[in-house]
């Protein structure tokens, strides 16, 4: 339901999927992790929540500032009727050009429906905190040459979508971030999970995950920082450019 009260900044998330039952007493919501990550900017943002993934959508699109679509355990490949409808709200949010940050499954998402290719991966989990190479120094991304990043995910985007700018990369994440006339920013990386987080779902899901993997994943968790709050502000920057002019 939207909220008509006067605001300083309307943001909506699109909720692509519940977290892992297994979490849900500690981390609630992927929305919960963005209003973490943007705590400072929390009490001058209305933030609206919508879970896509039960089919619920907002209405009225111009009324928002700026979109993020989240992280999943859906494929974007898969025959929901709820992933149709997202693929029209991302198209509708492009042609009007309002800021639009997708996170792994909303990067993936985002890349599927303006004509990119998304697919299982053949060589199985990316999980951990991961180092990509950003493909030029000054970018959306901020003035980084490399950046650690906790990755966790199966599918990727092997084709970007016509006119997509390549961000960053690594040798297992090819297409690890893109963007499109300023207006579309992805990553498939997760700046919103912490390592207490990403290592509880690691073990949620270790069943399905190589030993080796799981073992390199834990020890990059346990051992490495990762980059989620030093992009932070250029996230921020992002999603409220439109709304600074």
């Amino acid at each position: 339901m939207l909220n008509w009260r006067l605001v300083l900044f309307n943001l909506c998330i699109l909720q692509a999927g519940p977290i892992n039952k297994d979490l849900i007493q500690d981390y609630p919501s992927y929305d919960k992790m963005f209003s973490l990550l943007f705590k400072d900017k929390v009490p001058l943002w209305n933030i609206n929540v919508y879970n896509i993934y039960e089919n619920i959508f907002p209405e009225h699109l111009n009324y928002y500032n700026a979109f993020i679509i989240t992280g999943s355990a859906y494929g974007v490949y898969e025959d929901h009727y709820w992933i149709k409808n997202l693929f029209e709200v991302i198209k509708k949010i492009v042609h009007f050009k309002i800021p639009l940050l997708g996170i792994c499954f909303g990067h993936q998402a985002i890349a599927q429906a303006l004509g990119g290719h998304v697919i299982k991966y053949s060589k199985g989990w990316g999980i951990g905190i991961k180092e990509i190479t950003t493909t030029k120094y000054k970018s959306i991304l901020g003035n980084f040459q490399k950046l650690n990043l906790i990755f966790f995910h199966q599918d990727q985007v092997v084709k970007l979508p016509k006119n997509a700018e390549l961000l960053a990369s690594n040798s297992f994440c090819t297409m690890a971030s893109f963007s499109i006339d300023n207006s579309v920013l992805t990553l498939q990386a997760h700046p919103e999970f912490n390592k207490d987080f990403s290592l509880k779902l690691l073990e949620a899901r270790k069943s399905n995950i190589k030993h080796k993997t799981y073992l390199e994943a834990v020890n990059e968790l346990e051992t490495l920082e990762h980059d989620g709050e030093l992009i932070k502000p250029n996230i921020i920057d992002f999603l409220e450019q439109k709304f600074k002019k």
